[in-house]
């Protein structure tokens, strides 16, 4: 007499079950899963980001051309700057560097004046001149930042997070000018003699500017990130503003996604 044995259809199921879930097919699924991850972390923290940030200046230059004098602009801080950005970081994977491309558009409002002495002119000539100049200017930056985050097992999680950086842009835009006043020599000292000549700053126009600035980040989060940098800006030559710089600082938030 010949025993058989006959396995019921869930023991075999079982069977196949354990078979699959081999130990080299188990660490190959984890091998993959980690995989995955790293490489969802390295596009969220090299790919697109958007930033917001505010500041004021520190100081500004230039020389306004009054008729056929040249008047110097008062060195005045605290003017409001205000700017959105939104742009990419690529990584490079032999240096521990990353560089970005960025377009943004920043909003400044500042205050421009100045005079000469009013003894050297004629009664009904210009001696002192002021002005309201806003301006939005749009420009493409670039940066390049160290990224420490790769040192992090070295110099701990907090000090991997910061990414010191520099870069530049160009870019170009409009400037407003409001209010803009002036009082003749008579004036200034007392008198009623209307200036003869015409108020400077009365023509809105397109500029060109370009700038170049330093900073630093920091993340404390993957996505999210605060940083402060020094900026110093440069706009082209108008009617009657000649030679215009200023510098400021600005704190912003960026996230990348």
């Amino acid at each position: 007499m010949r025993l058989r044995v006959i396995l019921p259809p869930a023991f075999l199921i079982l069977a196949i079950a354990a078979a699959c879930l081999h130990p080299s097919g188990a660490a190959e699924l984890e091998l993959k899963s980690l995989g995955a991850v790293g490489e969802a972390r390295e596009k969220r923290k090299f790919g697109p980001f958007v930033s917001v940030m505010a500041g004021e200046t520190l100081g500004q230059t230039g020389t306004a051309k009054v008729g056929e004098r040249n008047f110097p602009v008062e060195d005045i801080d605290g003017s409001a700057i205000f700017s959105v950005e939104v742009g990419k970081t690529w990584n490079m994977r032999r240096v521990p560097v990353e560089f970005s491309l960025s377009a943004e558009a920043t909003f400044t409002s500042t205050t421009l004046q100045g005079s000469v002495p009013a003894a050297n002119l004629n009664n009904d000539q210009i001696a002192e001149y002021q002005s309201d100049m806003n301006s939005l200017i749009f420009s493409l930056n670039g940066t390049f930042a160290l990224d420490l985050y790769r040192y992090r097992a070295r110099i701990g999680k907090v000090w991997g997070g910061f990414k010191p950086y520099v870069g530049g842009g160009l870019g170009g835009g409009q400037v407003w000018f409001r209010n803009s006043t002036a009082k003749s020599a008579d004036q200034v000292q007392g008198g009623t003699t209307e200036p003869g000549e015409a108020v400077p700053f009365s023509i809105d126009e397109f500029i060109n500017v370009w700038n170049w600035r330093a900073g630093l980040e920091w993340s404390w989060e993957e996505r999210y990130s605060v940083f402060a940098e020094y900026r110093k800006t440069y706009m082209g030559d108008l009617d009657d503003l000649r030679g215009f710089r200023n510098d400021g600082y600005l704190v912003g938030f960026r996230y990348r996604y």
